[in-house]
């Protein structure tokens, strides 16, 4: 028998009209993987209305299609453009572009269309034009309405010309050798290996209008002509890394400082050029020796603003915000003494003294605003949208409109709105992409908990109830549970929806799910991130044992006989430690998990992380000490738990022979394994055929040992008594509990190294 509940039911009949649908059913990996995905929502200049793309996976013929879709704000109505592009933005109030998908012979270029007539007869699609005919792909659009110009990135060589890029990349793709010299690091980056003499660079170029069309005036000119700096920063940088300024005269970008110590420092600076390409790139942020990213003007231009870290090596460094007066060139730092950490900024188009910011707290992405002192001095914060996870902001001007992206960990991303001008009203939802299939798809309520931590410092976390879960029955029947660790190490569990590590997955599967935001993780305050450094096995390993005690005490229908802990990144590196220092979970799973941190360092891409997070190189004496201390391949002798182990052969931030090396000494120790081997996946598993056997591997495995197909001396999986806690958990005649903190603190290192 299926269980509803009340919320469900209603909005079950809502849609149906009359009774239960007969397709409903618990959450599953397809559902997972056939949601639409919206994204770069950006509304039109008149404030009428929002475009964004629409991508949804289809199962049957293995494809993902995409389309362009515009909301009506005054009503929200959504049109499908019947067009397959992304990236959009609007060159007008009717004027909307997008980017195609290149190939091999017909490079990635910029096409349009007057849509005005289309609101009046939406029987036919629009019919878009293309405006760019470059010779190579270009990418990161960015578009100044009030200047009319364009600016985009391609990828070129040393002389910065499309035309050479394309006769250069002819030329390799057509000789006959295949080697690559390489002069200093990076050698390769995330999935990619790099061209040593290409580098993707902005472009800005002039638009013409006419009554309903707009071409191209003039040629594009490379404003980073010369040199061998590029923007967006690889590997996850997007058009937020530049921006126009309001007269249209410059440019500012984040751009990797160049040198030799590029893959172990994360120095990247503002640079601000003109937009005619009078004169190079210059620093506006030199002295600093963290990151400077997210460059924004402000809309009288008296200010630059960008989000700054100062800690050099750390990539998990607090931002603060940084306010350039253009005139005078001197900065000053605002909400240096607050101790959240913005994400993402944007100017109040209508307002020069209020910065609108997300930020990580306590589980959620809010959205705030910074109210900024007359005198630019001093800066308040307030809350506009406290819940779930917000992002991808923009504003429409003339209404005092803020739109952005919305989601939950019960609902993927939608287009929302909210009203500045009332500073006490409530988000607006206007598109409702997955209600439906929300409705037949049963998912579980996240439940907040807090408990005592290392340090004594309180600590939370996340439960998630099977969703076939009854409370009338809970006392004699008693679920799996998946005890999910999440990656960075800096990360977080937060209330919002991801097509990766999806607690839904599971709950629809019939486990409860716990998650647990250890030291280490953001959106509890610097001071509480940073206690993982030089501690990888320390606090957050307390902190992951201490949650999961509280857990099992407080919800007495999960089975402490059947627990498995899964994670990937750090989580992974976390249950090789778990396995050389507990043996209380039944199973493992460990998705791109560190095998031996000596071997990782030499070869992951970006030396920074653990030159920060250990101290140092493992040939310096004291760093090689933590190294070695943190180390789970110094533990294999105590390896006995069964564990799945998942690799992609293009993660080149934890390479494969990361999980090869696990795998080797689970099969060699005779411990019960089994490898899944994605020839070709990065860090994560991206294509969603390869997320649909991910998700039967796991599930399948987690059956195997914790679940449908678990049993105990021939008993059924529903029991009547709960196991005594540290009851089949024992070490060498020890409780396990009580073994895994012996384990932890022998050998310990002198209390002044790991705190140094």
């Amino acid at each position: 028998m299926k269980f509803f509940t009340k919320s469900k039911l209603w909005a079950l009949l809502l849609v149906t009209g009359t009774s239960v649908h007969a397709d409903v059913h618990p959450f599953t990996p397809h559902d997972l993987v056939t949601f639409h995905k919206l994204s770069s929502s950006v509304p039109s200049p008149d404030g009428e209305h929002v475009a964004f793309t629409v991508s949804q996976y289809n199962p049957d013929d293995n494809k993902s299609h995409r389309s362009l879709w515009v909301l009506n704000l005054k009503d929200d109505t959504v049109y499908d453009m019947g067009f397959a592009g992304s990236e959009p933005l609007w060159f007008g109030d009717g004027l909307l572009g997008a980017l195609t998908t290149g190939n091999a012979t017909h490079p990635s270029q910029i096409w349009y269309s007057d849509i005005t007539q289309f609101f009046t007869n939406t029987t036919a699609k629009p019919s878009f034009s293309r405006l760019t005919d470059y010779p190579v792909d270009i990418s990161y659009l960015k578009y100044n309405a009030k200047t009319h110009q364009l600016a985009f990135t391609a990828e070129v060589y040393l002389d910065g010309s499309l035309e050479t890029a394309k006769r250069k990349n002819a030329e390799e793709a057509n000789r006959f050798d295949t080697g690559v010299v390489y002069d200093q690091l990076f050698v390769r980056h995330w999935d990619t290996y790099i061209n040593p003499q290409r580098w993707r660079q902005l472009f800005v170029v002039q638009l013409k209008h006419n009554a309903s069309s707009i071409g191209i005036d003039g040629h594009a000119v490379n404003i980073m002509k010369g040199t061998k700096l590029e923007t967006p920063v690889a590997p996850f940088g997007d058009v937020s890394n530049f921006d126009f300024s309001p007269d249209g005269k410059q440019i500012a970008f984040s751009a990797r400082v160049l040198g030799k110590s590029a893959a172990w420092n994360t120095n990247l600076d503002i640079f601000i050029v003109p937009t005619d390409g009078s004169s190079r790139p210059k620093s506006v942020s030199s002295k600093n020796k963290g990151a400077d990213s997210y460059p924004v003007y402000s809309p009288d231009g008296e200010y630059l603003a960008w989000l700054q870290m100062a800690t050099p090596q750390y990539e998990a460094d607090k931002n603060n915000i940084i306010l350039y007066n253009r005139k005078t060139r001197k900065t000053q730092t605002i909400l240096d003494d607050w101790d959240r950490s913005p994400e993402s900024l944007l100017w109040d188009p209508n307002d020069p003294s209020r910065l609108l910011i997300t930020a990580q707290d306590k589980g959620h992405v809010k959205i705030l605003s910074v109210n900024l002192s007359r005198k630019r001095k001093r800066a308040t914060v307030s809350e506009l949208v406290s819940d779930h996870t917000n992002g991808a902001l923009s504003v429409v001007k003339s209404r005092k409109l803020l739109v952005f992206e919305q989601s939950s960990s019960t609902r993927p991303g939608e287009v929302f709105t909210f009203d500045l001008a009332d500073r006490d009203g409530y988000p607006r939802r206007r598109t409702r992409f997955n209600d439906e299939k929300l409705v037949e798809a049963l998912t579980s309520d996240p439940e907040e908990f807090w408990f005592n931590g290392a340090n004594g410092d309180k600590v939370m976390g996340w439960l998630y109830k099977p969703v076939a879960f009854n409370a009338a029955q809970h006392s004699y029947r008693q679920y799996p549970l998946a005890f999910l660790i999440h990656g960075g190490p800096e990360g977080a569990w937060n209330d919002g929806w991801s097509s990766r590590w999806n607690p839904q997955v599971f709950t629809g599967a019939g486990y409860a799910v716990i998650t647990i935001n250890f030291h280490g993780s953001t959106g509890y305050g610097s001071r509480f991130t940073r206690d993982i450094i030089k501690k990888w096995g320390a606090a957050p390993y307390k902190d992951l044992m201490k949650g999961l005690d509280y857990a099992l005490e407080q919800y007495t229908f999960i089975d402490r006989r059947r627990v498995a802990a899964l994670g990937a990144s750090y989580g992974g590196y976390m249950i090789n430690w778990i396995n050389g220092h507990t043996n209380r979970f039944k199973c493992l799973v460990n998705h791109d998990g560190i095998f031996d941190t000596r071997s990782t360092y030499y070869s992951t891409e970006e030396l920074w992380f653990p030159e920060l997070e250990f101290g140092g190189r493992p040939d310096q004496r004291r760093a090689a000490k933590l190294y070695d201390r943190w180390n789970p391949s110094a533990y294999v002798k105590r390896w006995k738990t069964p564990t799945l182990v998942i690799h992609g052969e293009k993660d080149y931030r934890l390479p494969v022979t990361e999980g090869l090396a696990t795998f080797t000494a689970l099969q060699r120790k005779g411990v019960p394994s089994r490898m899944l081997y994605f020839p070709d996946e990065n860090h994560w598993v991206l294509k969603p055929a390869n997320s649909l056997r991910w998700h039967k591997e796991v599930l399948t495995w987690l059956d195997d040992w914790i679940g449908a197909r678990w049993t105990e001396n021939g008993n059924a999986t529903e029991v009547a008594e709960p196991v005594e806690e540290g009851k089949g958990f024992e070490e060498n005649g020890e409780d396990g509990k009580e073994e895994s903190d012996r384990i932890v603190m022998q050998d310990a290192v002198e209390e002044n190294l790991i705190d140094m």
